[in-house]
C-alpha cells in the first residue's frame, strides 16, 4: 500500500460465519503504536484507530466471529525476543483463543536458546519472520541450527513474501525454495503468498507439499495489479489446485481496513461458496489443530 493508496469503503457483501484467522498481530503498547502509526501514514483513509491495544483488537475478533487466531510476533532488533514471548504467553493465557507464534533475531546472541525457550517453555506454536522488516531471511546461515531444530520436530514458520515493491526489497525466491528443499518436515506458511506474484506462489505449493498459503490482503489487493482479471484467474485456479492448504487471514489490526472490510472483500473476490467457507473455517482449523500447539 502506498499513501496515495485508499481503501473502498465497502467490498460487497458482510460475511456472516464463526471463523479461524492465521494472521494477527496483537504486540504491546509501544510496539503497536509505532505499528499503527505507520499504516495510518501509508493509507489515507483506515478506519481502525491508530491507538488500538491488544485488548481492543481481541475484543474486535470476538465480535467479528473469530473463534482462534495466530498472533504473530516477531523481534526487529536484538534482545527483543524474549520479552515478546513473555508477553505473547501472558496475553495468550488471558485469551484462550489465541494460538501465540514467536520469533527471533540474527543478531540474538544463541538463537537457538532463544527458539527453544520459545517454544518449549513459552508455549510458541512456531515462529514468524519477516525478512523485509527484520532485515534477513530465515535461511541464513546463522539460523541453520534453528532451522534443523524446527525440522527435526515438525515446527511451523510464516514467512512475510510479497509486496516487494512496498518494501522496496527484492525478494529472495531462490533462497526460499532452497530452504524448502533442505527442511522438507518443517512446515512453512507464505504469508500473503508472495503477492503479486500469485503464479509463483502457488507454483511452491505444487512442489512442496508441507508448503500451506496465506491469503492475508490478497482479495482486498487484486485490483492493484497490472493485470486484475489475470490475477484472479490465477487466484481461482491455485484455490482450486491447493483447497486444502489455504488459510485465511486478516492482518489485524494492521490489514486491509476494518474487520467487516476484510471480510468483504474474502467475499467479493468471486470465490464458490463452499471453497469460501472451507478456507475461512476447515483449511485453517486444521492448520491449527495440526500445527498450534507445541
Amino acid at each position: 500500500m502506498t499513501r496515495s493508496a485508499e481503501l473502498p469503503r465497502r467490498y460487497g457483501r458482510r460475511m456472516s460465519i464463526r471463523f479461524f484467522d492465521c494472521h494477527t498481530h496483537l504486540f504491546p503498547e509501544a510496539r503497536m503504536g509505532g505499528l499503527m502509526r505507520w499504516i495510518h501514514r501509508a493509507v489515507l483513509e483506515f478506519d481502525v484507530p491508530v491507538d488500538i491495544t491488544a485488548d481492543r483488537a481481541v475484543a474486535d475478533l470476538r465480535a467479528a466471529g473469530a473463534v482462534r487466531w495466530a498472533n504473530l510476533l516477531f523481534p526487529i532488533g536484538r534482545d527483543e525476543a524474549r520479552g515478546l514471548h513473555i508477553w505473547g504467553r501472558k496475553l495468550a493465557d488471558r485469551v484462550p483463543e489465541i494460538t501465540p507464534f514467536g520469533g527471533v533475531h540474527i543478531e540474538d546472541p544463541d538463537p537457538l536458546t532463544i527458539v527453544r525457550e520459545a517454544i518449549e517453555e513459552f508455549g510458541m506454536a512456531g515462529l514468524k519472520f519477516h525478512p523485509m522488516v527484520q532485515g534477513f531471511n530465515p535461511w541464513h546461515p546463522d539460523l541453520a541450527s534453528v532451522l534443523e531444530y524446527l525440522d527435526a520436530a515438525g515446527i511451523p514458520i510464516f514467512v512475510h513474501t510479497g509486496y516487494d515493491e512496498m518494501y522496496g526489497h527484492d525478494y529472495d525466491r531462490t533462497g526460499m525454495e532452497g530452504m524448502l528443499a533442505r527442511y522438507p518436515r518443517m512446515p512453512v506458511v507464505l504469508a500473503h503468498l508472495g503477492f503479486p506474484d500469485l503464479a509463483w506462489g502457488f507454483s511452491v505449493a505444487d512442489r512442496f507439499p508441507h508448503v500451506w498459503l496465506d491469503m492475508t490482503n490478497v482479495p482486498g489487493s487484486l485490483q492493484r495489479t497490472d493485470q486484475p482479471e489475470r490475477s484472479l484467474a490465477t487466484l481461482h485456479a491455485g484455490l482450486h489446485r491447493h483447497r486444502d492448504r489455504v488459510l485465511m487471514g486478516t492482518d489485524y489490526p494492521a490489514g486491509m481496513g476494518t474487520l467487516d472490510q476484510i471480510l468483504g472483500q474474502f467475499a467479493s473476490v468471486g470465490i464458490e461458496e463452499g471453497t469460501l467457507e472451507h478456507m475461512l473455517v476447515r483449511s485453517t482449523a486444521v492448520f491449527f489443530d495440526r500445527y498450534g500447539g507445541p
